[in-house]
């Protein structure tokens, strides 16, 4: 394993803008009535699918920052790429439940955590390994969650290990391919007070 650090962490604060989540209008709630139970059981069969959107995290450490970003989930295996505003690619990360690899800045890490290897070479929190789970809005039966009166999870509170100080609002729901997905998650870390905000501009589930 590489350990010298690369300039990632400098390039993010560079390319910062202005918080791009933070003012977004919330859209007006669709008019429909799901069966939650039917609808977690169709997020669970999803995974296979491809997310393009942004990416903004906020600390009180630092300032804010965003990337866009690609998510490419194939079962367990997964590739995720982040680029700058500007198309400048920042790093590129795939891995399975066992093993993960990134690179960034012509440096090549791996590790078997992916989010501690993220963290340690962006200073990102993102919690990589249960991510492709509550991107989609996908529970697990152990979790505390509140349902919006259309069925769909409107806030998650995970239990489970390393994950109970993460707390997930979902937003901006919409019909792909007969499947209700949202299209704004704000994770909210309460260790260090870390924000991760995604705004998802396209899902693909036939990848």
């Amino acid at each position: 394993m590489l350990v010298s650090q690369p300039c990632i962490k400098q390039t993010l604060t560079a390319f910062t803008v202005i918080f791009f989540l933070a003012g977004c209008a919330t859209p007006p709630q669709p008019t429909v009535r799901l069966n939650s139970a039917a609808h977690q059981l169709s997020l669970e069969q999803q995974d296979h699918w491809l997310i393009k959107g942004k990416l903004g995290f906020k600390s009180p450490k630092e300032a804010n920052q965003s990337a866009n970003f690609r998510w490419q989930q194939t079962q367990q295996q997964y590739q995720l790429n982040m680029t700058s505003t500007f198309g400048t690619s920042l790093l590129n990360m795939q891995g399975d439940e066992e093993n993960v690899t990134l690179i960034a800045d012509d440096e090549t890490y791996q590790d078997s955590d992916p989010s501690h290897l993220i963290w340690r070479v962006t200073g990102w929190q993102i919690p990589v390994e249960k991510l492709r789970f509550w991107i989609k809005g996908q529970h697990q039966q152990s979790d505390q969650v509140i349902t919006s009166e259309q069925g769909w999870v409107s806030q998650l509170q995970p239990v489970c290990n390393n994950c109970e100080n993460w707390l997930i609002n979902y937003d901006n729901y919409k019909l792909v391919d007969g499947i209700w997905l949202p299209h704004k998650v704000m994770l909210y870390n309460s260790i260090n007070n870390s924000q991760l905000l995604i705004r998802v501009n396209a899902w693909d589930l036939h990848e």
